[in-house]
């Protein structure tokens, strides 16, 4: 029997803050977001009518990235071995997660919710619950991106 994940905040995140931010997110509470399964992280699918309505989103969304100074792990792009012809370029897996201190910050949930608000602006296509529950839709791409990147968000070390 498997339990739903419960979020986990990263160490610098006020956890009833955090509570009331995230719960409605979530899929369960009438959100759109599912937690990893670690609970240490946010995903979602969305999907547009066009590759260049998809494209003027994730440039939305890459733009208030600047701004919050936070960055998502995302893909345009779907693995061959699940593709759809249909969803490789009108779909964009994002998940958000804090690297250092790891968990669910504040800035993840803050940034959920500007991408679901600029989803709706963009005339997101809403998919079947059934559909929209498989975000494998990039996420083997964003795991392995993830993974590769190494620590992107801990600061370095100066030499000398």
């Amino acid at each position: 029997m498997s339990t739903a994940a419960q979020p986990q905040f990263s160490s610098n995140t006020e956890n009833s803050r955090a509570q009331e931010l995230v719960q409605p997110l979530l899929r369960g509470n009438g959100g759109r977001w599912s937690l990893i399964d670690s609970g240490m992280g946010l995903e979602r699918k969305f999907k547009f009518k066009t590759f260049k309505r998809t494209w003027e989103f994730m440039n939305v969304v890459a733009e208030e990235c600047k701004v919050q100074k936070h960055h998502p792990e995302w893909s345009n792009i779907l693995l061959p071995s699940s593709a759809d012809t249909e969803e490789v370029y009108n779909t964009t897996f994002i998940r958000w997660t804090t690297h250092s201190p790891p968990g669910l910050s504040e800035k993840d949930l803050v940034m959920a919710k500007f991408c679901d608000e600029q989803a709706a602006l963009k005339e997101e296509i809403q998919v079947e619950e059934e559909e929209s529950a498989r975000s494998d839709v990039g996420r083997e791409l964003a795991d392995r991106v993830a993974r590769e990147g190494g620590d992107c968000c801990v600061p370095k070390k100066k030499d000398g």
